[in-house]
Protein backbone atom coordinates (compact mmCIF):
# COMPACT_ATOMS: atom_id res chain seq x y z
CA UNK A 1 0.00 0.00 0.00
CA UNK A 2 2.71 2.39 0.49
CA UNK A 3 4.21 1.78 -2.45
CA UNK A 4 0.76 2.53 -4.32
CA UNK A 5 1.11 6.16 -1.99
CA UNK A 6 4.14 6.60 -2.71
CA UNK A 7 3.50 6.77 -7.27
CA UNK A 8 1.40 9.25 -6.41
CA UNK A 9 3.21 11.74 -4.22
CA UNK A 10 4.40 15.30 -5.57
CA UNK A 11 7.90 14.93 -7.41
CA UNK A 12 9.65 16.76 -4.06
CA UNK A 13 8.19 14.50 -1.72
CA UNK A 14 8.49 11.68 -3.84
CA UNK A 15 13.00 13.03 -4.27
CA UNK A 16 13.11 13.63 -0.20
CA UNK A 17 11.47 9.95 0.25
CA UNK A 18 13.54 8.40 -2.15
CA UNK A 19 16.39 9.84 -1.42
CA UNK A 20 18.98 9.63 1.76
CA UNK A 21 19.72 12.81 2.73
CA UNK A 22 22.64 11.76 5.20
CA UNK A 23 25.96 12.78 3.61
CA UNK A 24 26.83 8.69 3.77
CA UNK A 25 24.58 6.49 2.37
CA UNK A 26 23.99 3.20 3.60
CA UNK A 27 25.53 0.28 2.09
CA UNK A 28 24.18 -0.91 -1.32
CA UNK A 29 25.34 -4.53 -2.84
CA UNK A 30 27.79 -4.82 -0.25
CA UNK A 31 29.77 -1.70 -1.53
CA UNK A 32 30.94 1.39 0.95
CA UNK A 33 28.83 4.36 0.70
CA UNK A 34 29.30 7.18 -1.70
CA UNK A 35 29.28 10.88 -0.45
CA UNK A 36 26.12 12.84 -0.57
CA UNK A 37 26.93 13.67 -4.56
CA UNK A 38 27.51 11.71 -7.82
CA UNK A 39 31.42 12.12 -9.26
CA UNK A 40 32.11 15.23 -11.48
CA UNK A 41 32.28 13.25 -14.74
CA UNK A 42 28.35 11.37 -13.57
CA UNK A 43 25.82 11.11 -16.79
CA UNK A 44 22.18 11.84 -16.05
CA UNK A 45 20.61 9.05 -18.07
CA UNK A 46 16.74 9.74 -19.66
CA UNK A 47 14.84 6.38 -19.73
CA UNK A 48 11.93 5.81 -21.87
CA UNK A 49 9.39 2.69 -22.01
CA UNK A 50 8.62 2.54 -18.39
CA UNK A 51 5.30 1.48 -16.89
CA UNK A 52 3.47 4.17 -16.08
CA UNK A 53 2.23 2.40 -12.92
CA UNK A 54 5.70 2.29 -11.89
CA UNK A 55 7.13 3.73 -8.28
CA UNK A 56 10.15 5.16 -8.03
CA UNK A 57 11.41 2.58 -5.54
CA UNK A 58 10.46 -0.43 -8.43
CA UNK A 59 12.64 1.77 -10.60
CA UNK A 60 15.05 1.86 -8.16
CA UNK A 61 15.25 -2.11 -8.10
CA UNK A 62 15.66 -1.93 -11.61
CA UNK A 63 18.68 0.21 -11.53
CA UNK A 64 20.83 -0.25 -8.48
CA UNK A 65 22.17 -3.67 -9.30
CA UNK A 66 24.51 -1.41 -12.08
CA UNK A 67 25.70 0.66 -9.02
CA UNK A 68 24.46 3.12 -6.62
CA UNK A 69 21.92 5.14 -7.57
CA UNK A 70 22.10 8.97 -6.82
CA UNK A 71 18.31 10.40 -7.90
CA UNK A 72 15.63 8.95 -10.04
CA UNK A 73 12.71 11.57 -11.44
CA UNK A 74 9.71 10.21 -12.86
CA UNK A 75 8.25 12.74 -15.40
CA UNK A 76 4.89 13.42 -14.61
CA UNK A 77 1.63 15.16 -15.79
CA UNK A 78 0.56 17.22 -13.89
CA UNK A 79 -2.34 18.47 -15.73
CA UNK A 80 -3.93 15.56 -13.98
CA UNK A 81 -4.52 15.40 -10.16
CA UNK A 82 -2.63 13.54 -8.98
CA UNK A 83 -0.04 13.64 -11.27
CA UNK A 84 0.44 10.77 -13.34
CA UNK A 85 3.43 9.32 -14.88
CA UNK A 86 4.15 9.77 -18.79
CA UNK A 87 6.24 6.35 -18.76
CA UNK A 88 9.95 7.79 -18.55
CA UNK A 89 11.94 9.30 -15.99
CA UNK A 90 16.09 10.48 -15.73
CA UNK A 91 17.97 8.86 -13.68
CA UNK A 92 21.67 9.90 -11.92
CA UNK A 93 24.20 7.21 -10.71
CA UNK A 94 26.94 8.52 -8.65
CA UNK A 95 29.50 6.93 -11.18
CA UNK A 96 29.76 7.17 -15.03
CA UNK A 97 30.76 3.80 -15.11
CA UNK A 98 27.18 2.45 -13.54
CA UNK A 99 25.30 4.62 -15.96
CA UNK A 100 26.98 2.90 -19.18
CA UNK A 101 27.06 -0.25 -17.85
CA UNK A 102 22.99 0.14 -17.38
CA UNK A 103 23.00 1.38 -20.99
CA UNK A 104 24.80 -1.62 -22.20
CA UNK A 105 22.66 -4.14 -20.30
CA UNK A 106 19.15 -2.52 -20.49
CA UNK A 107 19.02 0.42 -23.60
CA UNK A 108 17.07 -1.94 -26.55
CA UNK A 109 17.05 -5.11 -24.68
CA UNK A 110 14.99 -5.82 -22.10
CA UNK A 111 11.25 -5.43 -22.49
CA UNK A 112 9.02 -4.19 -18.96
CA UNK A 113 6.18 -5.89 -17.77
CA UNK A 114 3.32 -4.66 -20.02
CA UNK A 115 5.28 -2.64 -22.18
CA UNK A 116 5.78 -3.29 -26.09
CA UNK A 117 9.36 -1.99 -26.57
CA UNK A 118 12.53 -2.36 -25.12
CA UNK A 119 13.73 0.12 -22.73
CA UNK A 120 15.48 3.61 -24.08
CA UNK A 121 18.26 4.82 -22.18
CA UNK A 122 20.88 7.51 -23.55
CA UNK A 123 22.19 10.52 -22.16
CA UNK A 124 19.36 13.39 -21.39
CA UNK A 125 19.59 16.62 -23.63
CA UNK A 126 21.58 18.72 -21.12
CA UNK A 127 24.49 16.34 -21.29
CA UNK A 128 24.80 16.09 -24.96
CA UNK A 129 27.42 19.22 -24.18
CA UNK A 130 29.50 16.30 -23.13
CA UNK A 131 29.65 14.82 -26.43
CA UNK A 132 33.25 12.60 -26.97
CA UNK A 133 34.14 14.77 -30.10
CA UNK A 134 34.45 17.84 -26.88
CA UNK A 135 36.60 15.24 -24.78
CA UNK A 136 39.22 13.39 -27.71
CA UNK A 137 42.29 14.30 -27.99
CA UNK A 138 44.71 14.12 -30.67
CA UNK A 139 48.51 13.15 -29.41
CA UNK A 140 51.03 13.39 -32.13
CA UNK A 141 54.82 13.26 -32.07
CA UNK A 142 54.90 10.34 -29.22
CA UNK A 143 57.84 7.58 -29.20
CA UNK A 144 57.08 4.33 -31.17
CA UNK A 145 58.43 2.55 -27.77
CA UNK A 146 54.95 3.88 -25.73
CA UNK A 147 52.18 1.50 -25.46
CA UNK A 148 48.73 2.51 -23.73
CA UNK A 149 49.65 2.38 -20.54
CA UNK A 150 52.41 4.86 -20.98
CA UNK A 151 49.87 7.55 -22.42
CA UNK A 152 47.69 6.92 -20.20
CA UNK A 153 50.35 7.77 -16.81
CA UNK A 154 51.57 10.61 -19.06
CA UNK A 155 48.14 12.28 -19.25
CA UNK A 156 46.48 10.70 -16.18
CA UNK A 157 46.89 13.79 -14.02
CA UNK A 158 44.63 15.44 -15.67
CA UNK A 159 41.64 13.43 -15.31
CA UNK A 160 40.20 10.35 -15.71
CA UNK A 161 40.54 8.71 -19.12
CA UNK A 162 37.77 6.86 -20.40
CA UNK A 163 39.81 5.88 -23.57
CA UNK A 164 43.76 5.55 -24.67
CA UNK A 165 43.88 4.21 -27.97
CA UNK A 166 47.85 4.30 -30.10
CA UNK A 167 47.20 4.36 -33.68
CA UNK A 168 49.31 1.41 -34.79
CA UNK A 169 49.85 0.24 -38.99
CA UNK A 170 49.09 -3.38 -40.21
CA UNK A 171 52.09 -4.82 -39.01
CA UNK A 172 50.75 -3.70 -35.21
CA UNK A 173 53.91 -1.50 -34.82
CA UNK A 174 53.00 1.78 -33.82
CA UNK A 175 52.57 4.97 -36.38
CA UNK A 176 53.39 7.37 -33.66
CA UNK A 177 50.49 8.95 -32.60
CA UNK A 178 47.40 8.54 -30.03
CA UNK A 179 43.78 8.84 -29.31
CA UNK A 180 42.99 9.83 -25.46
CA UNK A 181 39.44 10.60 -24.53
CA UNK A 182 39.01 11.93 -21.02
CA UNK A 183 35.21 11.71 -18.98
CA UNK A 184 35.16 15.77 -19.40
CA UNK A 185 36.17 18.23 -21.46
CA UNK A 186 37.73 20.29 -18.81
CA UNK A 187 40.17 17.55 -18.36
CA UNK A 188 40.78 17.74 -21.84
CA UNK A 189 41.43 21.45 -22.35
CA UNK A 190 43.50 21.02 -18.97
CA UNK A 191 45.61 18.01 -21.20
CA UNK A 192 46.52 20.33 -24.03
CA UNK A 193 47.54 23.76 -22.04
CA UNK A 194 49.63 21.44 -20.14
CA UNK A 195 51.18 18.99 -22.98
CA UNK A 196 51.01 20.52 -25.78
CA UNK A 197 54.98 20.92 -27.18
CA UNK A 198 56.04 20.90 -23.81
CA UNK A 199 58.14 18.42 -24.01
CA UNK A 200 59.97 16.33 -27.09
CA UNK A 201 60.10 12.37 -26.96
CA UNK A 202 62.41 9.86 -27.90
CA UNK A 203 62.89 9.09 -31.11
CA UNK A 204 60.96 12.22 -32.36
CA UNK A 205 61.91 15.07 -34.49
CA UNK A 206 59.71 17.91 -33.12
CA UNK A 207 57.76 18.46 -29.67
CA UNK A 208 54.92 16.47 -28.73
CA UNK A 209 51.50 17.44 -30.33
CA UNK A 210 47.99 17.29 -28.32
CA UNK A 211 45.13 18.96 -29.67
CA UNK A 212 41.43 18.12 -30.03
CA UNK A 213 40.76 15.36 -32.57
CA UNK A 214 39.15 16.50 -36.03
CA UNK A 215 35.30 15.90 -36.14
CA UNK A 216 33.40 13.83 -38.81
CA UNK A 217 32.79 17.47 -40.09
CA UNK A 218 36.66 18.82 -39.75
CA UNK A 219 38.26 15.57 -41.85
CA UNK A 220 35.53 16.01 -44.57
CA UNK A 221 36.49 19.53 -44.82
CA UNK A 222 39.63 18.43 -44.82
CA UNK A 223 38.80 16.02 -47.95
CA UNK A 224 37.45 18.92 -49.54
CA UNK A 225 40.45 20.74 -49.09
CA UNK A 226 42.77 18.16 -50.56
CA UNK A 227 40.82 17.49 -53.36
CA UNK A 228 40.66 20.94 -54.42
CA UNK A 229 44.44 21.47 -53.88
CA UNK A 230 45.06 18.49 -56.41
CA UNK A 231 43.31 19.85 -58.42
CA UNK A 232 44.47 23.37 -58.84
CA UNK A 233 47.91 21.25 -59.68
CA UNK A 234 46.52 19.14 -62.48
CA UNK A 235 45.07 22.40 -63.75
CA UNK A 236 48.46 24.13 -63.49
CA UNK A 237 49.71 21.94 -65.38
CA UNK A 238 46.78 22.01 -67.81
CA UNK A 239 47.22 25.21 -68.22
CA UNK A 240 51.00 25.37 -68.74
CA UNK A 241 50.26 22.50 -71.56
CA UNK A 242 47.79 25.33 -73.07
CA UNK A 243 50.87 27.81 -73.32
CA UNK A 244 53.18 25.29 -74.86
CA UNK A 245 51.06 24.41 -76.99
CA UNK A 246 50.15 28.16 -78.40
CA UNK A 247 46.98 27.65 -76.34
CA UNK A 248 47.87 30.78 -74.41
CA UNK A 249 44.94 32.93 -74.30
CA UNK A 250 43.21 29.83 -72.56
CA UNK A 251 44.76 28.83 -69.92
CA UNK A 252 42.60 30.52 -67.15
CA UNK A 253 39.74 28.19 -68.80
CA UNK A 254 41.46 25.59 -68.73
CA UNK A 255 42.38 26.23 -65.08
CA UNK A 256 38.61 26.23 -64.41
CA UNK A 257 37.62 23.32 -66.82
CA UNK A 258 39.11 19.99 -64.88
CA UNK A 259 37.15 20.80 -61.65
CA UNK A 260 34.28 21.67 -63.98
CA UNK A 261 34.30 18.49 -65.39
CA UNK A 262 35.04 16.19 -62.24
CA UNK A 263 31.74 17.84 -60.65
CA UNK A 264 30.17 16.87 -63.69
CA UNK A 265 31.06 13.30 -63.74
CA UNK A 266 29.86 12.94 -60.15
CA UNK A 267 26.75 14.65 -60.79
CA UNK A 268 23.40 13.00 -60.63
CA UNK A 269 21.21 14.58 -63.70
CA UNK A 270 17.43 14.77 -63.51
CA UNK A 271 15.39 17.39 -65.11
CA UNK A 272 17.85 20.44 -65.61
CA UNK A 273 20.88 18.55 -65.56
CA UNK A 274 23.75 21.19 -64.42
CA UNK A 275 21.56 23.14 -62.56
CA UNK A 276 21.87 19.66 -59.91
CA UNK A 277 25.57 20.15 -59.79
CA UNK A 278 26.12 20.27 -55.92
CA UNK A 279 26.85 23.96 -54.61
CA UNK A 280 30.54 24.32 -52.81
CA UNK A 281 31.20 26.61 -50.76
CA UNK A 282 28.12 28.38 -50.94
CA UNK A 283 28.64 29.08 -54.75
CA UNK A 284 27.17 27.61 -57.75
CA UNK A 285 29.30 25.60 -60.46
CA UNK A 286 30.28 28.67 -62.69
CA UNK A 287 30.62 31.16 -60.47
CA UNK A 288 33.61 28.72 -59.14
CA UNK A 289 34.84 28.50 -62.51
CA UNK A 290 35.05 31.87 -62.62
CA UNK A 291 36.31 32.67 -59.55
CA UNK A 292 39.32 30.22 -60.34
CA UNK A 293 39.64 31.47 -63.83
CA UNK A 294 39.48 35.15 -62.08
CA UNK A 295 42.82 34.33 -59.90
CA UNK A 296 44.79 32.84 -62.51
CA UNK A 297 44.27 35.88 -64.84
CA UNK A 298 45.24 38.12 -62.19
CA UNK A 299 48.61 35.77 -61.85
CA UNK A 300 49.06 36.23 -65.55
CA UNK A 301 47.71 39.56 -66.52
CA UNK A 302 44.82 38.76 -68.87
CA UNK A 303 41.86 39.29 -69.77
CA UNK A 304 40.97 36.20 -71.47
CA UNK A 305 38.31 35.20 -69.21
CA UNK A 306 36.26 38.32 -69.22
CA UNK A 307 33.47 36.26 -71.51
CA UNK A 308 33.28 34.07 -68.83
CA UNK A 309 33.27 35.95 -65.99
CA UNK A 310 30.17 37.79 -67.30
CA UNK A 311 28.45 34.71 -68.77
CA UNK A 312 28.32 33.05 -65.04
CA UNK A 313 26.91 36.14 -63.72
CA UNK A 314 24.81 36.41 -66.52
CA UNK A 315 24.15 33.06 -68.13
CA UNK A 316 23.39 33.17 -72.17
CA UNK A 317 20.59 32.13 -73.78
CA UNK A 318 21.44 29.33 -76.39
CA UNK A 319 22.51 30.69 -79.80
CA UNK A 320 21.85 29.36 -83.39
CA UNK A 321 24.35 31.28 -85.54
CA UNK A 322 27.68 29.37 -86.24
CA UNK A 323 31.33 30.58 -86.04
CA UNK A 324 34.02 30.68 -88.50
CA UNK A 325 35.24 27.52 -90.23
CA UNK A 326 37.01 24.91 -88.30
CA UNK A 327 34.99 26.61 -84.69
CA UNK A 328 32.02 24.73 -84.54
CA UNK A 329 31.23 21.34 -83.17
CA UNK A 330 29.04 18.23 -83.05
CA UNK A 331 28.54 16.62 -80.06
CA UNK A 332 27.06 12.88 -79.64
CA UNK A 333 25.97 10.85 -76.81
CA UNK A 334 24.12 13.65 -74.91
CA UNK A 335 22.18 12.60 -71.88
CA UNK A 336 18.47 12.64 -72.48
CA UNK A 337 17.95 15.39 -69.67
CA UNK A 338 20.41 17.13 -71.32
CA UNK A 339 19.07 21.07 -72.67
CA UNK A 340 20.82 23.97 -74.30
CA UNK A 341 22.20 25.50 -71.48
CA UNK A 342 23.19 22.54 -69.76
CA UNK A 343 25.29 22.28 -73.26
CA UNK A 344 26.36 25.81 -73.23
CA UNK A 345 27.51 25.48 -69.59
CA UNK A 346 29.53 22.08 -70.36
CA UNK A 347 31.49 23.69 -73.12
CA UNK A 348 31.70 27.52 -72.04
CA UNK A 349 35.21 26.97 -69.55
CA UNK A 350 37.26 26.51 -73.32
CA UNK A 351 36.47 29.84 -74.91
CA UNK A 352 33.60 32.22 -75.87
CA UNK A 353 30.32 30.15 -76.92
CA UNK A 354 28.47 32.01 -79.69
CA UNK A 355 25.92 29.26 -80.39
CA UNK A 356 25.15 25.81 -78.22
CA UNK A 357 21.98 23.70 -79.48
CA UNK A 358 20.51 20.16 -78.77
CA UNK A 359 18.46 18.58 -81.35
CA UNK A 360 14.96 17.81 -80.53
CA UNK A 361 12.33 15.54 -82.01
CA UNK A 362 9.57 17.43 -83.21
CA UNK A 363 7.20 14.39 -82.38
CA UNK A 364 8.32 13.76 -78.81
CA UNK A 365 9.28 16.89 -77.75
CA UNK A 366 12.41 14.99 -76.23
CA UNK A 367 16.34 15.40 -76.88
CA UNK A 368 18.21 13.23 -79.55
CA UNK A 369 20.79 13.39 -77.82
CA UNK A 370 23.36 15.18 -79.84
CA UNK A 371 23.82 18.86 -80.57
CA UNK A 372 26.24 21.47 -81.88
CA UNK A 373 28.16 23.82 -80.53
CA UNK A 374 30.06 27.09 -82.32
CA UNK A 375 33.06 28.85 -80.79
CA UNK A 376 34.22 32.37 -82.05
CA UNK A 377 37.63 30.96 -83.06
CA UNK A 378 38.47 27.88 -83.96
CA UNK A 379 41.49 27.45 -81.02
CA UNK A 380 38.70 27.19 -78.99
CA UNK A 381 36.86 24.20 -80.44
CA UNK A 382 40.18 22.20 -80.58
CA UNK A 383 40.65 22.63 -76.58
CA UNK A 384 37.57 21.43 -76.13
CA UNK A 385 37.75 18.34 -78.64
CA UNK A 386 41.00 17.72 -76.94
CA UNK A 387 39.62 17.59 -72.99
CA UNK A 388 36.10 16.57 -74.16
CA UNK A 389 35.95 14.19 -76.34
CA UNK A 390 35.62 10.37 -74.78
CA UNK A 391 34.33 12.35 -71.78
CA UNK A 392 31.97 10.12 -69.78
CA UNK A 393 28.74 11.43 -68.17
CA UNK A 394 26.97 8.15 -66.63
CA UNK A 395 26.57 5.49 -68.55
CA UNK A 396 27.59 7.46 -71.95
CA UNK A 397 30.98 8.77 -73.69
CA UNK A 398 30.58 12.16 -75.61
CA UNK A 399 31.74 12.19 -78.69
CA UNK A 400 33.33 15.68 -79.74
CA UNK A 401 34.10 16.75 -83.54
CA UNK A 402 34.30 19.74 -85.98
CA UNK A 403 31.17 20.12 -87.74
CA UNK A 404 31.52 18.49 -91.45
CA UNK A 405 31.15 21.27 -93.97
CA UNK A 406 27.58 21.93 -96.08
CA UNK A 407 29.13 20.25 -98.80
CA UNK A 408 29.65 16.62 -96.88
CA UNK A 409 27.11 14.29 -95.71
CA UNK A 410 24.69 14.97 -92.97
CA UNK A 411 25.46 13.38 -89.70
CA UNK A 412 22.76 11.37 -89.54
Amino acid sequence: MASFKLDFLPEMLVDHHSLDSSPVRKKMNGVLDHPDQPDIDAIKMFVGQVPRSWSEEQLRELFEPYGAVYEINILRDRSHNPPQSKGCCFITYYTRKSALEAQNALHNLKILPGMHHPIQMKPADSEKSNAVEDRKLFIGMISKKCNENDIRLMFSPYGQIEECRILRGPNGLSRGCAFVTFTARQMAQSAIKSMHQSQTLEGCSSPIVVKFADTQKDKEQKRLAQQLQQQMQQLSAASMWGNLSGFHSLGPQFLAVSLYLQLLQQSTFTGNALSNLHQVSGLNTMQNLAAIAAAATATQGTSSTSSIMTTSSSPLSALTSSGPEGANLFIYHLPQEFGDQDLLQMFLPFGNVISAKVFIDKQTNLSKCFGFVSYDNPVSSQAAIQSMNGFQIGMKRLKVQLKRSKNDSKPY
